[in-house]
């Protein structure tokens, strides 16, 4: 059986071979900003820092900063690929090694206050490493390769229960939070349905006085009236969910409530930050 830390490995790897065959300068269609050789630079980074996290047990933000604080600078110049292939080839292995010999349930400092496990690290590396791959072969202009239908189902509610759902706990206390829609995610060929409420949280910023809002989304908590709310669907295979989501694929359609459509289709385009 594939495991996770098999499929990290074959996406590192897949990713690494695809950037050391491309122009270090090429953009990265999906990351503005980025090349080729940031792409690459930005996998080892993570890789070793989620890698160092978990060999150190570290368990506060303080704990964290100090694994950071520590790491030894990249060379990201034009002829740093062959460098940055080693170095990503050993982070993969230090990381790897780690996440083999740790239990999920092992608690272990992560960005998410809800989720603070070895668990948590496993799955948020296994969908980094999927997107990443990705990024690397549009970047190449290459055709992507296949992804299992059953971590595409995993990460379209990794999309809403992680990477949106995180941003409530950087929301300022002067700000309000509206909800605004709801949404389900349907997978027409794996998984379960996922039900989202869509909320818009606003304010005036105090440093500035200037108005700021922002589109945050979160599963549909059990003990909400959503009745109210304009509802929107949408309805692909698991794959073509995934990549929508992180904002990797074609666009998927959206029906229901118009205005219910217009705040989903904002979602998405806003992006995963």
């Amino acid at each position: 059986m594939t495991t996770t830390v098999d499929r990290i490995a074959e996406e590192a790897e897949r990713s690494s071979s695809t950037l050391a065959a491309t122009d270090p300068a090429n953009p990265v269609p999906t990351c503005p900003g980025w090349t080729a050789l940031g792409l690459l630079a930005h996998v080892t980074e993570v890789h070793e820092f989620w890698g160092q996290l978990l060999a150190t047990g570290a368990r506060s933000d303080e704990d964290a900063e100090a694994v950071e604080a520590a790491k030894v600078p990249l060379p990201k110049e034009a002829g740093a690929v062959e460098a940055l292939l080693h170095r990503r080839r050993a982070a993969t292995a230090g990381l790897l090694e780690q996440l083999t010999a740790r239990d999920d349930a092992e608690p272990v400092w992560t960005w998410f206050s809800a989720d603070q496990s070895v668990g948590f690290v496993r799955r948020m590396q296994l969908h980094e490493a999927t997107m990443h791959r990705v990024d690397a072969e549009l970047t190449a202009g290459k055709p992507l390769s296949p992804i299992e239908a059953d971590v595409a189902a995993d990460g379209v509610g990794h999309v809403i229960e992680v990477m949106h759902a995180g941003a409530f706990d950087w929301i300022p206390e002067w700000a309000t939070v509206e909800p605004l829609a709801t949404l389900t995610l349907t997978p027409t060929d794996a998984g379960q349905p996922v039900e989202v409420e869509i909320s818009r949280w606003s304010g005036t910023r105090p440093r500035d006085g200037e108005p700021f809002s922002a589109l945050v989304a979160r599963l549909r908590r059990a003990d909400a009236d959503a009745s109210s709310l304009p509802h929107a669907t949408a309805s692909a295979d698991a794959v073509a969910l995934y990549l929508w989501l992180w904002g990797r694929g074609e666009p998927v359609e959206v029906t229901g409530d118009a205005v219910a459509v217009e705040h989903v289709e904002a979602l998405v385009a806003q992006g995963i930050h």
